[in-house]
């Protein structure tokens, strides 16, 4: 067992679903396929948001211009836990991601909807960690408008509410994404996170000029210092 791994609480996992062991010996998995990669000197990122709010896109083209490991939070929970309640699901995730953002400070990128899920712990403790996080939405969309450019995305693109969604279905899921995105901006507005709304009627554009402000951003994070406290417990002490 490692240092990291032994200041690792162990009722920070549940005792339903995956064991601790095994959780471990998948991440342990992915280490070794994270150190075989050559990756950037730059701050670990994470990069959140909404559904549908390009994120993913975002995250490719991030890590295709400057190298960072893409890690898509889907990936990560679904390779970790099993059928369990979703609090279990929560307690995983915040284990896993603390991990691998523990052991990898630069060079890797987490990114989706996982990473802000509640009480959005993990972005708090990122930034402390100078771990870079953004956050994508469409809080200044009208539902028209948003019900608008989903359908027209979906008739020309890849789109997993093709299977699950009517179109009649799609102006709800449109007023949710409206509401999650005013509630992720507000959060970020009053932790002072970087967030970025994307007007969904011109994706493309959009899509670049959040890649490039995260870029420049990216310049600016500082890494963390030096002469930071050794041990887990000590350097995070705002867990609880």
């Amino acid at each position: 067992m490692t240092a990291q791994q032994s200041d690792i609480p162990t009722n920070a996992l549940p005792t339903q679903a995956r064991q601790k062991a095994e959780i471990d010996r998948y991440l342990s998995t992915l280490f070794a396929q994270i150190e075989a990669v050559q990756r950037p000197d730059s701050p670990s990122l994470i990069i959140s948001g909404t559904r549908r709010c390009g994120k993913t896109k975002v995250a490719r083209a991030i890590a295709a211009r400057h190298g960072y490991m893409h890690l898509p939070t889907d990936k990560l929970r679904n390779a970790t836990y099993l059928n369990c309640p979703e609090p279990e699901k929560r307690r995983i995730a915040k284990y896993v991601f603390r991990r691998i953002l523990l052991r990898f400070p630069t060079g890797v990128m987490i990114e989706g909807t996982g990473a802000m899920d509640a009480p959005c712990e993990l972005p708090l403790w990122a930034v402390r960690r100078g771990i870079a996080f953004f956050a994508i939405g469409y809080s200044l969309d009208r539902l028209d408008d948003k019900h608008r450019d989903l359908l027209a995305y979906r008739q020309s693109n890849p789109c997993w509410t093709k299977r699950s969604k009517s179109d009649a279905e799609m102006r709800g899921f449109a007023r949710n994404i409206i509401r999650r995105s005013q509630e992720i901006k507000a959060f970020c507005d009053t932790q002072a996170l970087h967030y970025f709304d994307l007007d969904s009627a011109a994706f493309e554009s959009e899509r670049d000029r959040i890649v490039h402000a995260i870029e420049t951003e990216l310049r600016a994070v500082r890494k963390m210092p030096e002469d930071a406290p050794p041990g887990l417990m000590a350097r995070l002490k705002f867990w609880r």
